[in-house]
């Protein structure tokens, strides 16, 4: 493990160093096959060819539906978004104005994505940085709902990230993370196809929803337990460190909002199953409703401390370069 943790500082650094800047980046609607919407809070509109999805909003399918996403640099065409039928993406926002990178959560479903570039896909339990390397790197990752990831590199290796778990991940293997924290690495074959893996998601969480219920509810309550004072322990003068730990923080703030967002989702469509008494559901919906805005207010709370400190870090370190290596600021 400690050579795996070397391995992947130095990735990080590299990453870090080549994708922290200023970019246009659009995700634009190219093909559609039935019914999305693209949402933000209380907003809701009809995809067509040509609609785009920026920075906070939610795209969802509904039944039958596909959608085609082209990613664009600077009006540069730099990649694909495939998202399939009843799922839901969310392009992230960027922590600093000066500073962004591609960044995506996957709330439900299943997607594939290929980039010309370094880019950030997050579930709510497992962040994946996959590192741009002279060819379209291209991985597929599915949500299920009872709660659990599986990220399938395709043609790159990917660097998975989870509370307590790091490692590379190859083509030709598969990252599971369960919702019970069983996180592993398996050979690709038929019972890792990503849809067979929603398919069997969904049997497992309504097999008894209730339960499946109270444990996705339990863990929307770890999420506002996150602490966001540990932002203001980030070494400010340690360069590599400090960019190290901003770096893992932003990543867990991005996994906080895909839990928040995810697990309100599968609660919600397991209310609305056949499967369980509505009466029954009503505690269940309000605590989850309750819970999802106290999430998000604690989410909003480490959003404000991350750019402060992002930015006060960035700015120290142009001085501190400009003083050893006369880079202009």
């Amino acid at each position: 493990m400690k050579i795996i943790t070397l391995i992947l500082l130095n990735i990080f650094i590299l990453f870090s160093s080549n994708t922290l800047f200023s970019q246009d980046i659009t995700f634009r609607v190219t093909g559609i096959s039935g019914v999305a919407f693209i949402e933000k809070s209380d907003k809701s509109l009809r995809v067509f060819r040509g609609s785009e999805i920026h920075e906070g909003y939610k795209l969802t399918t509904k039944s039958n539906t596909t959608v085609e996403i082209t990613v664009l640099k600077d009006g540069n065409n730099i990649g694909s978004v495939s998202l399939n039928e009843k799922s839901i993406m969310m392009v992230n926002s960027s922590i600093s104005d000066e500073y962004s990178y591609i960044s995506l959560s996957l709330l439900h479903g299943y997607f594939t994505v290929s980039i010309e570039d370094d880019y950030q896909v997050h579930t709510a339990n497992v962040s994946s940085m996959v590192t741009y390397n002279n060819a379209a790197a291209k991985i597929e990752v599915a949500f299920s709902e009872d709660g659990s990831t599986i990220v399938i590199p395709i043609n790159t290796k990917v660097n998975v990230y989870a509370d307590n778990d790091e490692r590379i991940v190859n083509p030709r293997e598969v990252y599971i993370a369960e919702f019970n924290g069983n996180n592993r690495v398996v050979k690709q074959g038929s019972d890792t196809d990503p849809l067979v893996f929603l398919n069997n998601g969904e049997e497992n969480a309504r097999l008894d929803s209730t339960s499946t219920i109270e444990s996705l509810i339990s863990a929307m309550e770890d999420i506002s337990q996150s602490d966001a004072a540990s932002v203001s322990r980030v070494s400010l003068t340690d360069v590599d460190n400090g960019e190290k730990d901003i770096y893992a923080l932003e990543m867990k703030r991005n996994r906080m909002i895909a839990g928040n967002e995810g697990y309100y989702s599968s609660i919600v469509r397991l209310i609305n199953s056949d499967s369980v008494s509505k009466n029954e559901m009503i505690p269940y919906a309000r605590k989850s409703l309750g819970l999802y805005s106290a999430n998000q207010r604690a989410i909003n709370k480490m959003d404000s401390a991350l750019t402060r400190t992002r930015d006060k870090f960035n700015r120290i370190k142009k001085e501190f370069d400009s003083k050893m290596y006369g880079v202009s600021e």
